[in-house]
């Protein structure tokens, strides 16, 4: 390992990636705070009270990362409330699917039928791995895509190029 990428390393300013929504950032910075936030988010989940606080403040760093990621690739940040906005959407329709469904078979479900119930459940799963499926598709698009050569109105080239 060379004297300069030893010193990269070194001097990387990690509450930058982390709590800052300004300028850009590389790939391998994105996934590395992204694991960071996945670790403290998994940790989090075995402690009841004060997981919750955490999980919710996780919320920061994650767009954090999101959106410099977003600047990196010449994209304006804005962008990382998408995937929220149609978690919203398709949970309130999903949510909506399920009690129409259960209103108007009432009876399937007075009758403790399981195959009943999960013909009432089945549309609504399906639209729940719909959105499973755009949350890691976006997740992979700003992590996998490639930077913006040279500067951006965001910023310099992380890359230093």
């Amino acid at each position: 390992m060379s004297i300069e990428t030893s010193s990269q390393i070194q001097g990387f300013d990690w509450q930058k990636l982390l709590f800052s929504f300004e300028g850009r950032t590389r790939r391998s910075h994105f996934w590395i705070g992204w694991l960071i936030c996945l670790g403290v988010g998994v940790v989090a989940g075995w402690l009841p009270v004060i997981g919750f606080f955490l999980s919710i403040a996780l919320i920061w760093p994650n767009l954090a990362i999101a959106v410099k990621r977003l600047h990196d690739m010449g994209k304006p940040g804005w962008l990382v409330v998408l995937p929220w906005a149609v978690n919203i959407v398709g949970g309130v329709f999903a949510a909506t699917l399920v009690g129409v469904s259960a209103l108007s078979n009432a009876a399937a479900l007075e009758r403790e039928d399981p195959a009943a119930i999960l013909a009432l459940l089945g549309p609504a799963m399906g639209l729940v791995l719909l959105l499973l499926v755009f949350n890691l598709a976006f997740l992979l698009w700003i992590g996998l895509s490639a930077g913006q050569a040279g500067a951006n109105r965001f910023g310099s080239d992380p890359k230093g190029g």
